[in-house]
């Protein structure tokens, strides 16, 4: 008897670690991985940001959909994280309302790589990033943020 308990116990164990696991666990990794992925995207695609028209229709239309689908998928992950107000807290991740304002500024800032002649669509782009990058934790430093010293 006492084995088929211990059996029995080792199993239960195991069942509820895995649900932890991929109830909880994964969700919570998926969303910092999709953090991470903005943070790299934001770098890699900073000409585009920075300086709309500089690689042309198709550069802009590859950069555009990218932002897009990544505040998809950032909002996707908030929605998979059970009890998100809990467990941000418990996680380090940012809060709701952040999460979902980064991506409202990911969006804005995917209409906004395109060519324009508007004058000072730079200085809105780096305000953008600037905003999603305080909403997610990303760290940027004092060098980066806008308006920048012209001494």
């Amino acid at each position: 008897m006492d084995i088929f308990l211990t059996i029995i116990s080792g199993v239960i164990v195991y069942v509820a670690g895995q649900l932890i696991l991929k109830l909880v666990i994964e969700p919570v990794h998926e969303m910092k991985k999709t953090i991470g992925k903005i943070s790299h995207s934001l770098i890699e695609n900073g000409q585009v940001i920075a300086n709309p028209g500089f690689l042309g229709k198709e550069g802009e239309k590859e950069t555009s959909r990218h932002l897009r689908a990544l505040s998809s998928q950032l909002q996707a992950s908030l929605y998979l994280v059970p009890k998100y107000d809990c467990s941000s807290i418990l996680f380090g991740l940012p809060p709701r309302a952040k999460i979902l304002s980064a991506s409202t500024d990911l969006i804005a800032l995917s209409h906004s790589v395109y060519e324009t002649t508007e004058v000072n669509i730079y200085e809105r782009n780096a305000k953008k990033k600037e905003r999603i990058c305080d909403s997610l934790g990303i760290f940027m430093s004092e060098d980066e943020r806008w308006p920048k010293d012209l001494q």
